[in-house]
């Protein structure tokens, strides 16, 4: 089932299966959301959870049980229940059951709102603890945006470009997307990400130590705005990445760059020399018995 939302500046949609934002469009009816394809990536913008990326050897262990582990966790693919409904506002429930326990061993409880204030959208995820001992988790966004804009441009006519200058670190990868324990740097007091059709052949950018409080999506020819990072000549998209420790950038491996994801998480995927236990793994969120972690991102879409 999908739910809408709607303003004068943007209408949303998001679906019942994985509570998912499908649908963005500005006022002009213009589609921001990468529209999903089989074959290519057949998603939208999927919530992460209960970990993020993939665990090695797609298993891990806990008191003795062995659990099975598909990429990204499970959340995306659970049906939740639309708890909450108003004109700017939309909330979806869901928490553990005897099918979600076969695949990660906590209890849990999980909300996300999805809110409209003008041109931004707010997702919001409220993780709560329901068993009676900590809970480990890993929690990430994953929002896919059509890139190029226009079918006659092309992706090099496009850049991300940061709110203050940034000096990160690349978190290195190996060939099956696990943290190799090495960092290099890879920007230098710089704004601008340019695009290309190859940036992401093969390759997932996964950023440390960025102190940007934004990154926006927009064309390099287009007039600017002065303050901010700027308007494109149609639209530009503004992510808010502040306080998130991990920025990830990717797309998939086609011959013509389609689509740009920008993904703020909060932990990154296992580690290539981690051990099977659960809880011994590094990186990952720990959330006390009948306490709450609350995450939000912020969407922003800039028309001129």
């Amino acid at each position: 089932m999908q739910k809408h939302l709607c303003n004068d500046y943007l209408s949303v949609t998001v679906d019942t299966a994985g509570a998912e934002l499908v649908s963005v469009k500005t006022r002009s009816h213009r589609e921001i959301l990468w529209q999903g394809e089989k074959g290519v990536w057949n998603a939208h913008a999927p919530l992460l959870f209960p970990w993020t990326g993939r665990i090695k050897n797609r298993r891990f262990t806990h008191k003795g049980a062995a659990f099975d582990a598909g990429i990204h966790g499970f959340i995306a693919q659970t049906e939740h229940r639309l708890a909450q409904e108003s004109a700017d506002l939309l909330r979806f429930e869901t928490e553990s059951s005897p099918v979600t326990r076969k695949l990660f061993p906590y209890d849990f409880a999980l909300a996300q709102t999805f809110s409209l204030n003008a041109s931004a959208l707010t997702h919001t995820v409220d993780v709560t603890n329901t068993g009676k001992s900590p809970m480990f988790f890993g929690l990430g966004f994953h929002p896919g945006f059509i890139c190029p804009f226009e079918k006659e441009k092309e992706a090099g006519d496009y850049e991300l470009v940061f709110d203050t200058a940034q000096s990160p670190d690349l978190v290195e990868l190996t060939e099956n997307g696990l943290p190799s324990g090495a960092q290099r740097r890879y920007m230098n007091n710089q704004k601008a990400l340019a695009l290309s059709d190859d940036l992401f052949k093969g390759n997932t950018l996964c950023f440390t130590g960025l102190t940007a409080s934004s990154v926006t999506l927009r064309e390099k020819s287009a007039p600017h705005k002065k303050n901010g990072a700027g308007y494109s000549a149609g639209y530009s998209v503004e992510v808010c990445i502040k306080d998130f420790p991990y920025l990830l950038l990717w797309s998939a491996a086609t011959e013509k760059l389609r689509f740009v994801c920008i993904e703020p998480w909060y932990t990154l995927p296992d580690f290539e020399n981690s051990s099977s236990e659960w809880e011994s793994k590094k990186n990952l969120l720990r959330l006390e018995s009948g306490k709450t972690f609350t995450a939000a991102l912020t969407l922003t879409i800039h028309t001129v």
